[in-house]
């Protein structure tokens, strides 16, 4: 009887619902109108094509990345005109006159826009939070004739000075000479242009030391800079009026009072341009902080780097070299992943209240000095959050990156309910989402959206400071496209493949040679992914591939003495010419690996 109660009052409930829910909908509603945005902010950078190789103008170089508001009617006239106004200011640029390239317009990927795509159009079909345009440009091609003449004006050794009636001729070895005889005729003084009287200038009214030549008329041709025109033994009067200044004569004034000191020649005093190195001292027991603090400096950009290390003993390390800072940054971005960052495969910074923007900045600069002077990048960081910091957006797979960055058991779960959304435990699921503060109902349909919502929060949004951060100093200093970021990012990683690829044996090895190099073939293909980071650190200073060779060198050793000496700088491995035994080798080899300092002490 109470089940019967209980479902009566239910199908009560019920009837009085629906009767509530359709009064609600014969109640008049009130609408409000709905603004439309007609305008956007995008941004939009400058790429240069030459040689067929594109590359984005740096902002140092008057390019950069430029943020405009516009109607998002527009479409490729109106960003090629708004991108003209930015780079090309009164047609002029750096790289010359806009009469002298090609222009097009590109899209965030980097490919040719079509005139007929508005702004509008392609953000409901991307649906990025904001669009990057680029203006690309091309030098003309020349034409044949215009070839040619560049031609024989290179091919031309002398400077040619011609004149009305001869032609005077100043070549590489700053003699000048007279090409075309003179006559008589030519050799009586005309009138010089400063006598008013009809008087004529001879020969004997200048000084007579100098041989005078008439009737020199000729036009100065456009002399590059640093360019020096020596005329010896002449001296030239001229009375074509295109060449007279008041402030040049040529020829002794009788009249003129001046003080011959003022003649001497002026030494320029060279500067210095050689750039000094930065000294910079790490501790092994603090080298985190030690590198903070050494890169809040903007000058470890701009000059080379010395890096000192100091040992726990207290003691300088002999060691120096490329070798050195490719251990010192591996060292860093190891300590970063561990004490900065949150995830399992790849991670991503998290906020600290006691990172500041100059110490995420210093940060920055770590990353962009490993990139220039090692070829090196923390390929742990999340692709995503990487492709935000250099081209603000998003262009990899943001699910396949979330399921990499929850933990091992989070991942299986949300890849069964990917695959299968029955078949999965929905506690589960709904613990898993709730951890990443999930606020949506879940089901088969929606999952793929919710997936994606959260993983760009967890990956992008969160850290938004740190790339704020970062941007600033990569913007100006790093320029990568997606297709190379992921490049590099699968050239860089380390695998067991890569490895043996890179060992490189003398050609006459001996017996016992050859059993030591299947010692070491054998030894890496047992190797996980960390110990052989491990083992690619001890060899050339990286944990990461920066390196396609790895030569190894046998040497005689005795029992006491025998362990592997690896030279980072060279990328040298020299191992000992005799081992017993394969776990011989192997107990040895571990025993290196798994000593917490490697000291270098090979100058």
């Amino acid at each position: 009887m109470k089940l019967k109660t209980g479902s009566k009052e239910t199908d009560e409930e019920a009837s009085n619902s629906e009767k509530e829910t359709k009064d609600n909908e014969n109640m008049p509603k009130t609408s409000r109108p709905v603004k439309r945005t007609t305008k956007r902010s995008i941004e939009i950078g400058w790429i240069h094509k030459e040689d067929s190789e594109a590359k984005e103008v740096r902002a140092k170089q008057g390019g950069g990345t430029r943020k405009v508001v516009m109607d998002i009617s527009g479409g490729y006239n109106e960003i090629l005109k708004e991108g003209k106004n930015l780079f090309f200011p009164n047609g002029i640029s750096s790289k010359g006159h806009e009469s002298d390239f090609t222009f097009d317009v590109w899209d965030f990927k980097q490919n040719p826009f079509t005139d007929h795509v508005s702004i509008a159009a392609i953000y409901n079909t991307v649906k990025l939070a904001k669009l990057r345009f680029y203006i690309a440009t091309q030098p003309k091609p020349h034409s044949d004739e215009d070839a040619s003449t560049y031609d024989s004006e290179d091919k031309c050794d002398d400077l040619i000075l011609q004149g009305q009636n001869e032609i005077i001729e100043v070549s590489d070895s700053q003699s000048l000479s007279l090409v075309s005889s003179c006559s008589a005729e030519d050799q009586v003084s005309r009138p010089h242009p400063g006598t008013t009287d009809g008087s004529t200038a001879t020969n004997h009214s200048v000084n007579t030391d100098f041989p005078v030549l008439s009737e020199s008329s000729f036009l100065l041709p456009e002399v590059l800079q640093e360019d020096v025109v020596l005329l010896q033994n002449y001296v030239l009067v001229s009375d074509n009026p295109y060449i007279s200044d008041p402030e040049i004569t040529f020829g002794p004034q009788p009249d003129a009072e001046f003080d011959l000191n003022d003649t001497l020649i002026y030494e320029v005093e060279t500067p210095d341009h050689t750039t000094q190195a930065k000294m910079i001292t790490i501790h092994y027991s603090n080298s985190f902080n030690d590198m903070i603090e050494a890169f809040s400096d903007p000058d470890t950009l701009t000059r080379p780097l010395v890096v000192k290390r100091i040992l726990p003993d207290k003691k300088e390390e002999a060691g120096v070299g490329s070798g050195v800072l490719r251990d010192v940054l591996s060292a860093f971005w190891l300590d970063f992943y561990d004490r900065c960052t949150l995830g399992t495969t790849i991670k991503v910074p998290f906020i600290r209240h006691d990172f500041k923007a100059e110490t995420w900045k210093a940060i920055g600069r770590i990353f962009v000095r490993g990139y220039q002077g090692c070829h090196y990048l923390p390929i742990k960081l999340a692709p995503a959050f990487v492709e935000e910091m250099l081209f603000g957006a998003v262009y990899s797979d943001l699910t396949e990156s979330f399921l990499q960055f929850v933990s091992c058991q989070d991942r299986e779960i949300l890849k069964q309910a990917l695959q299968d959304f029955s078949s999965v435990e929905m506690d589960d699921l709904v613990e898993t989402l709730d951890n990443y503060e999930c606020r949506r109902r879940i089901s088969a349909d929606n999952l793929p959206t919710i997936l994606t919502e959260i993983a760009h929060k967890e990956l992008v949004q969160k850290p938004m400071f740190v790339i704020d951060c970062w941007r600033e100093i990569t913007t100006p200093n790093i320029t990568l496209n997606y297709e190379k970021l992921t490049q590099m990012y699968a050239d860089l990683k380390a695998t067991t493949k890569k490895v043996l690829k890179l060992l490189k044996f003398p050609s006459d090895m001996t017996a016992k040679q050859k059993e030591v190099e299947h010692h070491l073939r054998r030894y890496i293909r047992e190797l996980d992914e960390e110990e052989l980071s491990k083992f690619l650190r001890f060899c050339t200073g990286s944990n990461l591939i920066v390196s396609d060779c790895l030569t190894v060198e046998f040497t005689v050793m005795s029992d006491f003495t025998r362990r592997p000496i690896a030279r980072t700088c060279g990328m040298f491995l020299e191992l000992s010419d005799y081992y017993e035994s394969f776990p011989v080798f192997r107990a040895e080899f571990n025993d290196v690996l798994k000593s917490n300092v490697w000291v270098m002490d090979i100058v």
